[in-house]
């Protein structure tokens, strides 16, 4: 598990970023050079990244703002602007919001310090504590006692019980 949140579900899933955390990455989302081909993260900024990253957001508002700013606000290479359609498309396809992270903590490092990672740490604090919530909700609705000994092979043995 990543220090500040889960970006995989226990179900396998990606987890979808909250509005807040999606409009902070849409806002500073600014400034940069944009290229066609992929190359990792910390080397460059491709436009198939922004476009999957800006695709997973579920917010249908911000996503718009988002792809509006990519033209509006950023530099992009001739190589861009000729396979803009294209590579829009492929990024639809592929929708993952938390690259955002990615491409603001290595090409906007200030601004990923003061304000996603305070963001994201709140975000993971939050997750924690509805896990603890649902682990002691799943305690109590079960009639557990925790203070009746009990090890791994009676666990086991149960669980082999309704196996059968």
């Amino acid at each position: 598990m990543r220090e500040f949140g889960w970006q995989i579900t226990e179900e396998g899933t990606i987890d979808k970023i909250n509005d807040e955390i999606a409009q902070t990455y849409i806002n500073r989302l600014k400034n940069l050079e944009i290229h066609n081909y992929p190359q990792p993260i910390n080397m460059e900024v491709s436009l198939l990244s922004v476009f999957s990253r800006i695709y997973g957001i579920t917010n249908e508002q911000i996503r718009a703002e988002g792809l509006g700013n990519i033209r509006k606000f950023n530099k992009l290479t001739a190589n861009v602007e000729r396979n803009y359609g294209y590579v829009a498309f492929n990024g639809e396809r592929k929708p993952n919001p938390w690259i955002l992270t990615k491409i603001l903590r290595n090409h906007n490092k200030d601004y990923y310090e003061q304000t996603i990672k305070p963001l994201l740490k709140q975000n993971y604090e939050v997750k924690k504590q509805q896990k603890i919530s649902d682990a002691v909700q799943q305690i109590e609705k079960n009639e557990i006692d925790l203070k009746n000994p009990f090890t791994l092979i009676n666990v086991s043995s149960k669980a082999f019980k309704w196996k059968i």
